[in-house]
């Protein structure tokens, strides 16, 4: 069985300050994590670092069997990330927005069915040609949870 997450011995500094140092993690099909920590433990960092934004100084990050050093394309369509700020486009209604993220992972109209089980899932088919404006704030988050969850058959990273 792949892990999903696999980080082994990751260490990131920024000139002296070291913000990441030795991590090592391991998440599985069915398991979910969750950090905590007060500010500058290095959680943005982590982030940085699954989202290709940077790369670690030392250490090796595989997702879902894709390591980030030499396949960082296909480790990254499988990665799901709701932002602490929305990213809808207010406009353009929840499948539409679907789409282009699905667009942008490669996914194409071949995402159409799982936009629909994602939308079904979380209680929001019947408003998939809805602009993402009428929603509630609630049901937005939703939508980005939605999003995140396309690639995979399950969160990797939200």
């Amino acid at each position: 069985m792949t892990n999903l997450l696999q980080l082994q011995s990751v260490s990131k500094s920024y000139g002296a300050f070291r913000a990441l140092d030795d991590l090592s993690l391991v998440l599985r099909p069915g398991q979910f994590g969750v950090l905590l920590g007060r500010n500058g433990a290095g959680k943005t960092t982590l982030f940085q670092l699954l989202t290709g934004l940077f790369a670690p100084d030392r250490g090796q990050i595989v997702i879902d069997g894709y390591n980030m050093a030499r396949q960082a394309v296909r480790a990254l369509a499988r990665l799901g990330v709701v932002f602490q700020q929305p990213t809808m486009d207010l406009d353009l209604s929840v499948r539409q927005n679907l789409r282009f993220h699905a667009r942008m992972h490669g996914m194409g109209r071949m995402a159409d069915p799982r936009i629909d089980e994602e939308l079904a899932r979380i209680g929001l088919l019947d408003h998939a040609d809805d602009p993402v404006r009428k929603l509630s704030g609630g049901n937005r988050r939703k939508v980005e949870l939605a999003r995140a969850l396309l690639p995979s058959q399950g969160p990797l990273c939200c």
